[in-house]
């Protein structure tokens, strides 16, 4: 049985925005399951739907536009459950199934997110959600800490009860080890503390770590780019300038009912850096070669601006390719700065579409981050397939003001933080919050690098030219 009998206390994550259908009969097979009989036998029964929705389910935007309207127009929305609409989401998702599966919601008797489904399959009971994954359904009250009543009974009066009524945080005892797992894997009676979302984990995988003296915004440079960095205020609120641009998401903190966390989504991360080496760049042959020619081009802002969105991007909601640059008789002025520009299909010589690129996707980091928070970042830790580029590094640092990080320790490389966020959420449960124990971890964010002074300053005069021709790209008045 090896360590499972010493294990005192079980935590962990799931992925965002996917919703499990419980029938009756699975809700009371739950408490009665045996560690002698498979769970897929003896969970035959338990679902109304088999095939159940994700975040990659993208169909829901005539319920998106139902949900809107319910509550007076996106910004509302957004002021109410810290996203406008999104397809992905799960409320979306539930009032899609009612409509068109009403046989299959007929037979629904609760309804988990993958996270608690988890949770729930661990203690035998339906376990509640927790506050930071619910905030991935446009449908809490994210204030309040509540389902927000009008939006779930907008889809069906019953639908606060199907989803559990009593909402918790990521670091709250939801029972013990049902004894499935204590029969089949010799588990110990130990506890159980709620299971969050992906996101919400690593970030609290990230903030146990020491070596940084701030709590890190959270970069992850993958297929697609993420941004996740704390805030000590709600953004929404009534009148504030960032209801003007609602993007990106704002979630409650996983375990501090006090804090929220921002996360933005780039879908054209890695797969766009790669279509440019790819497609725009036939002489370069590898990634060394790309980050070569970026730093012998050293910093295009604000002389030469690229956007590189080979994919609908989810902020700026635009698809394309588009370049401009500075020039004395140009067609845009940019109103703040006075600076003209001019949209060319190809840049000049001595500007590299592998510069703008970067600098384009950490200005957009910039920008949308500089909305939600008011203020600048302090930390940066990254994480994701490009984290290790030295380049990437440096030029984040310059353009974001804040020192670099990446995690460092025993196999860091073999580190999966969503996984280790909840099993520190686990120990902060079983021991007391911040315990003494945690001092011992075995990973560090380690600095890689700083903001050069006089770059940032630079990046910082240059983003208003940035934000408004980003927005005029948006809004194709280019």
């Amino acid at each position: 049985m090896g360590y499972n009998s010493r294990i005192c206390s079980v935590g962990g994550a799931a992925q965002q925005h996917g919703s499990v259908y419980w029938t009756k009969r699975g809700v009371e097979v739950l408490s009665t399951l045996s560690g002698k009989v498979p769970l897929k036998e003896q969970l035959k029964t338990a679902f109304s739907l088999l095939d159940s929705p994700i975040w990659e389910d993208s169909s829901t935007k005539k319920q998106c536009k139902q949900l809107e309207t319910r509550v007076g127009g996106s910004a509302r929305l957004a002021a109410l459950t810290g996203s406008t609409a999104f397809e992905r989401f799960t409320g979306s998702q539930i009032a899609k199934i009612k409509e068109d599966n009403y046989d299959i919601w007929e037979r629904t008797e609760r309804i988990s997110l993958v996270s608690s489904f988890v949770g729930s399959l661990l203690t035998g009971r339906i376990a509640p959600i927790d506050l930071a994954d619910a905030s991935g359904t446009n449908l809490l009250d994210i204030q309040q800490g509540h389902w927000h009543r009008q939006l779930c009974d907008s889809i069906d009066c019953r639908l606060v009860e199907m989803l559990g009524p009593y909402l918790c945080l990521a670091n709250e005892n939801i029972g013990s080890l049902s004894k499935y797992f204590q029969e089949k894997y010799g588990f110990g009676n130990c506890s159980v503390v709620a299971f969050t979302g992906d996101n919400p984990a690593a970030y609290s995988g990230f903030e146990s770590i020491g070596g940084c003296q701030y709590a890190p915004a959270i970069v992850s440079l993958g297929t697609s780019d993420t941004v996740l960095f704390p805030l000590e205020m709600y953004p929404y609120r009534e009148g504030s300038k960032a209801l003007e641009t609602p993007d990106g998401h704002v979630l409650r903190h996983p375990v501090d009912p006090e804090r929220y966390l921002a996360m933005l989504c780039y879908k054209n991360g890695s797969l766009a850096r790669e279509w440019v080496l790819n497609t725009l760049m036939p002489e370069c042959s590898s990634w060394e070669e790309f980050s070569q020619i970026s730093r012998r081009c050293r910093r295009l802002a604000p002389r030469a601006f690229g956007f590189y969105y080979p994919m609908l991007e989810i902020q700026p909601h635009v698809q394309g390719i588009f370049r401009f640059e500075q020039n004395s008789e140009g067609d845009i002025v940019v109103p703040s700065s006075k600076r003209r520009y001019r949209k060319v299909s190809e840049f000049s010589a001595g500007i590299s579409d592998a510069r703008a690129i970067i600098e384009s996707q950490f200005m957009s980091m910039s920008v949308d981050c500089r909305k939600k928070k008011g203020d600048s970042l302090k930390a940066l830790a990254v994480t994701g397939g490009a984290s290790g580029n030295a380049l990437l590094q440096q030029v984040m640092a310059d353009v974001l003001g804040a020192a670099v990080y990446v995690v460092a320790g025993e196999r860091e490389q073999a580190l999966s933080m969503p996984a280790y966020g909840g099993a520190v959420n686990a120990a902060n449960a079983f021991l007391g919050k911040q315990h003494a124990q945690l001092e011992k971890c075995r990973y560090l964010l380690q600095q890689v690098c700083s903001p050069d002074d006089a770059e940032h300053s630079e990046y910082l005069e240059a983003l208003c030219d940035f934000e408004y021709l980003r927005h005029r790209v948006e809004m194709n008045n280019v």
